[in-house]
């Protein structure tokens, strides 16, 4: 610790990393502050992301990204809220890529089941293969924000209430109105799909 009888707070460290003459003393700050909030960041963007290994990546990311850009934190609010922002911006972005990913996209209609003979490479290619036609059944069926609500809630198992506020929807229902149309809409389609094929069954 810095201090050995007090704790520093962390806007202390903040000023002391920020604007401390004395490099072994920044380091010890930097350390300190990593060491205070890593766990608490990697909670929060486990939240966003539902993939442990991704929220300690992502986490160690934005950590960094805050000292980098430290002297933008000019003490209005405490340290903490304001490393929560930066927390919650860099989730939704990475939330947002994450979205327009065709493996991510796909899950919104098929279960990926675990693959007892991952050395069969047919098989890998065949689940690609799938995986590439869902997305692209999605995309062409449903219109851009319904297809980001469906990828994030059933994709990356998100509560439709955090969906919402991630995408900044506003109407009454929120999520669960386009996750109604989404539904509806890939029913009708798939109704068109099959139809052809039992007509020619029967033929």
């Amino acid at each position: 610790m810095i201090i050995e009888h007090q704790q520093p707070s962390d806007e202390e460290l903040v000023a002391l990393y920020r604007d401390g003459e004395c490099p072994h003393a920044r380091e010890q700050a930097a350390d300190e502050l990593f060491r205070r909030h890593h766990a608490r960041v990697a909670r929060w963007c486990y939240r966003f992301t539902r993939d442990r290994e991704a929220a300690l990546d992502l986490a160690q990311e934005i950590l960094l990204r805050a000292f980098r850009n430290v002297a933008g934190y000019r003490g209005d609010c405490r340290f903490s809220t304001w490393l929560y922002a930066i927390t919650r911006n860099s989730c939704m972005s990475a939330l947002h890529k994450r979205a327009t990913e065709p493996v991510w996209s796909a899950k919104a209609l098929t279960v990926e089941i675990p693959d007892h003979s991952a050395g069969d490479i047919h098989a890998m290619v065949e689940r690609a293969q799938s995986r590439k036609k869902s997305w692209d059944f999605i995309r062409s069926t449903l219109d851009h924000v319904e297809t980001r609500v469906m990828v994030l809630h059933y994709g990356d198992e998100m509560p439709l209430d955090a969906v919402s506020r991630t995408l900044g929807l506003t109407n009454k229902s929120g999520a669960k109105a386009y996750i109604v149309s989404a539904r509806r809409k890939l029913n009708a389609a798939l109704a068109r799909e099959v139809a052809p094929a039992s007509a020619a069954a029967s033929a």
